[in-house]
């Protein structure tokens, strides 16, 4: 960000609040909830369209229960609505970390809290950027619901592997797994010896909750959250970019 100095009687942080309100569109703006966090933000924006409102580390207040949301993205909608899309970034170590996560991400669709909640890995975000976002936006296609700009989703189009391009993505899935073949040229050979001792190739899992879906994600949300009901809490812990 281009930094303004203060004049006169404006203060650092009133100049740091012009500059930013000069920005056009969702835009990359740290500090973020750590590192994973931070690379995905910076990449998510380029593809994003300038009418979306990026918010990240969104509180969420349940009975007993209060956590954040790493990313909260608002899509507005034609009829003056919003269209809620949250992303989690980090993956889980065990079952009980997974059925956890799960029942979080469900709780919050039953909340009202998200439309859609995606579950990101943190290895695929750093190994595979660009074909986790190809798939969202596949996920999402090209209705005005859709996060994507048009330019994003053709530049998404452009970088994402042949693997990624010839994967079909259905709105009703709840999961993506994709597995790539070991590149000796491009993957480490720590990376290689892994894969080999462990009989698996390179592979990217995504998971995705929606709404429409009530059948996927209801049986997994707290109890008592069977439908959309009401609305939790939720503001935002840092302000929208």
């Amino acid at each position: 960000m281009r930094h303004i100095e203060s004049t006169g009687d404006v203060t650092p942080f009133e100049a740091r609040e012009l500059a930013e309100s000069l920005l056009v569109g969702p835009h990359y703006d740290p500090p973020y909830a750590g590192a994973l966090q931070d690379e995905f933000a910076w990449h998510l924006v380029k593809y994003l369209r300038e009418e979306i409102r990026l918010e990240s580390e969104v509180a969420v207040e349940r009975p007993g229960a209060f956590f954040a949301m790493d990313f909260l993205v608002r899509v507005p909608l034609s009829d003056g609505t919003e269209r809620l899309i949250t992303f989690e970034c980090g993956g889980t170590r065990s079952l009980k970390d997974h059925q956890r996560q799960l029942r979080r991400d469900a709780t919050l669709i039953g909340s009202d809290a998200a439309d859609v909640v995606y579950r990101l890995r943190g290895s695929d975000l750093l190994h595979h950027m660009e074909d986790v976002l190809y798939l969202i936006s596949q996920w999402e296609g090209e209705a005005a619901s859709s996060p994507f700009s048009e330019r994003g989703r053709i530049n998404l189009t452009t970088l994402a592997t042949p693997e990624a391009k010839s994967l079909r993505v259905r709105p009703e899935q709840s999961s993506v797994m994709l597995t790539y073949t070991l590149d000796p040229e491009a993957d480490s050979a720590e990376r290689q010896l892994w894969h080999a001792a462990n009989g698996i190739n390179p592979f990217i899992l995504l998971r995705r909750l929606d709404r429409r879906f009530p059948d996927v994600w209801a049986p997994h949300a707290e109890p008592g959250i069977e439908q959309p009901s009401t609305p939790g809490r939720f503001v935002p812990l840092r302000k929208a970019s």
